[in-house]
């Protein structure tokens, strides 16, 4: 499926608008997408330090972009687990997380993102695998 990162962000701000605050879809491709963590000094935390929590979320929003590459703008697949490592402090810009699909099932896609702070790439921060369910509407007998 074929999207623009603008069509996930306007789908985001309509299902989700708490997240369409402080992330954006940077890109999106067949079984691969970017967030962005728009960098927020009144978000960070001491040592002005971009937190765990905001990684996490980064990664995650990442994960459900790259979702929306498989299954269209679906606001129903949801996090089932993930796993993040942190691998060193993140500070000063904006935050990236590209998620890659690493397989798609009939009720599951797996993935694995890589976080870094805008302009150094080549120095990841976290490193996240996760798993996202596909829900389907129950049907009431």
């Amino acid at each position: 499926m074929l999207l623009e990162p603008s069509e996930v962000d306007a789908f985001v701000a309509q299902v989700f608008p708490s997240a369409a605050a402080d992330y954006r879809c940077e890109a999106i491709a067949e079984g691969t997408a970017t967030a962005r963590w728009k960098y927020n000094e009144a978000r960070l935390r001491p040592g002005n330090l971009i937190s765990g929590p905001t990684q996490f979320a980064t990664a995650d929003l990442a994960l459900w972009y790259m979702s929306f590459s498989v299954l269209g703008l679906e606001p129903m697949a949801v996090t089932s687990d993930m796993q993040i490592t942190f691998l060193r402090p993140a500070s000063g810009g904006d935050l990236l997380a590209r998620a890659e699909l690493l397989r798609a099932g009939k009720t599951r896609l797996c993935g694995r993102v890589l976080l870094w702070v805008e302009g150094d790439e080549e120095r990841p921060v976290a490193h996240v695998t996760g798993n996202y369910a596909i829900l389907r509407p129950s049907v009431d007998p």
